[in-house]
């Protein structure tokens, strides 16, 4: 009984992606602002702040037996990391224009070192059989998804015309670690923490 158990466990998957979490100052700080949007702009669902992220890569769905080889694959890769700044940026959308699919923003400061992180982890993850996207890396953070349209009074301004241009509080930050993440689905927030990788 006890060794099905195991097994079942063992052969069991995760949905897994690794990420740069947004210390608690700087996810409020961006709630007020998506707060300011969402009175203006309608999209079908908007990131919970406890889930604002910047995905370094996507894994997919994982053995859970597997999880710990990727856990000493990431805590390598970090290891040999220095802490860098980051800061929020403008506002950005994917998808038609008039007709977003997504509504993120941006992130400026150390880009250089970001890319770079981003980098050693899809090299530290690759022996494991998990392979980079094929789409350039574009660090950003999801505030909301699948546009519906302006909200009454907003129609002729255009999506552009409402977002607000500056951060309404804490927009900067040091990364000091990458947290691998597993999906929840229907559960808020949705993004549970497996571990963290400090850097060195």
């Amino acid at each position: 009984m006890n060794n099905q158990s195991h097994q079942d466990h063992s052969s069991r998957r995760e949905r897994l992606f690794v990420a740069i979490r947004l210390p608690v100052a700087v996810q409020q700080s961006l709630q007020m602002d998506a707060r300011l949007v969402q009175n203006k702009l309608d999209f079908r669902k908007w990131t919970d702040h406890r889930d604002y992220h910047i995905t370094l890569q996507f894994l997919g769905d994982t053995l859970v037996s597997d999880i710990g080889h990727l856990r000493k694959a990431l805590r390598s890769a970090a290891s040999g990391f220095q802490p860098f700044e980051l800061q929020l940026s403008d506002w950005g959308t994917f998808g038609l224009e008039e007709a977003p699919k997504v509504l993120w923003k941006g992130v400026s400061g150390e880009i250089e070192r970001l890319f770079s992180l981003q980098k050693q982890i899809v090299q530290a993850t690759s022996p494991l059989g998990y392979e980079a996207e094929l789409r350039p890396y574009a660090p950003h953070i999801t505030i909301a998804r699948k546009y519906l349209g302006q909200l009454p009074g907003n129609e002729n301004k255009g999506i552009s015309g409402v977002l607000p241009e500056h951060s309404t509080g804490v927009n900067s930050w040091t990364v000091e670690d990458i947290v691998l993440y597993v999906t929840r689905l229907g559960q808020s927030p949705m993004y549970e923490v497996v571990d963290t990788f400090t850097f060195s």
